[in-house]
């Protein structure tokens, strides 16, 4: 794992607009697919927490997709099932991890809500308060352990071979040994969402292959794999 600078959170970016240059229109068309299906399991009943599983997948396909077309140029649908499917039992481990994590921030969001109205107008002092303030404190702790475990987990299992339990680790120690660049990125990220908002959602056919690109530059950068 390699220390880097806090600017790289922007350059990773950069690396990933690059990536997307090459071949936009297949990159919009797998952000519409990943857009399409994840829409479609949450809107399922009972299946709202699945699309947790469904991400680790995808995003393991993706890493796939976005190695092959930077070292061939070759890009289509087939190349992230082929990555899911050469990679499926390990990206699925991790995707249960990520799984768990949705059920104890579905568990323990409303609650969060509650502690937020609590914080924000002092109420406190009794029984159910507390209460709440436990799950907000669970809810961020599970949110943020997952994010940072997730986040380059997928791209270690697919780019550089790792077990779960290995690339969620180094993900999460990436994250946090990089926590000014991660931060940076973090900014860039969400005010590529907001642009989403903005636009009505338009913008997320560009917004979301692109934050696949920047993790698939960020791991590279942060985990070089062995050739």
């Amino acid at each position: 794992m390699r220390a880097v600078a806090a600017r790289q959170g922007s350059h990773w970016f950069s690396e990933g607009w690059a990536l997307f240059q090459q071949r936009p229109a297949m990159w919009i068309a797998l952000g519409l697919i990943d857009l399409l299906i994840t829409v479609v399991l949450y809107e399922l009943p009972y299946a709202s927490d699945l699309t947790a599983v469904f991400t680790v997948l995808w995003t393991g396909g993706m890493m796939y997709a976005a190695d092959r077309c930077r070292a061939t140029g070759a890009l289509g649908f087939a190349e992230v099932v082929r990555g899911i499917r050469v990679h499926f039992q390990p990206l699925f481990a991790a995707a249960v991890f990520g799984l768990l994590i949705a059920i104890v921030c579905d568990l323990t969001g409303d609650r969060a809500s509650s502690a937020l109205r609590l914080i924000a107008f002092g109420g406190a002092g009794n029984k159910s308060s507390l209460i709440a303030l436990v799950a907000g404190a669970i809810y961020l702790t599970a949110a943020l352990i997952g994010t940072m475990a997730l986040w380059l987990a997928p791209a270690l299992i697919v780019l550089n071979g790792a077990t779960p339990a290995e690339a969620l680790r180094a993900s999460f120690a990436a994250t946090w040994r990089n926590g000014p660049a991660a931060l940076v990125y973090g900014l860039i990220a969400a005010g590529l969402m907001l642009a989403c908002v903005l636009t009505l959602g338009v913008a997320v056919l560009v917004v979301a292959p692109l934050v696949y690109l920047s993790t698939f530059a960020a791991s590279l950068d942060m985990f070089p794999p062995e050739r």
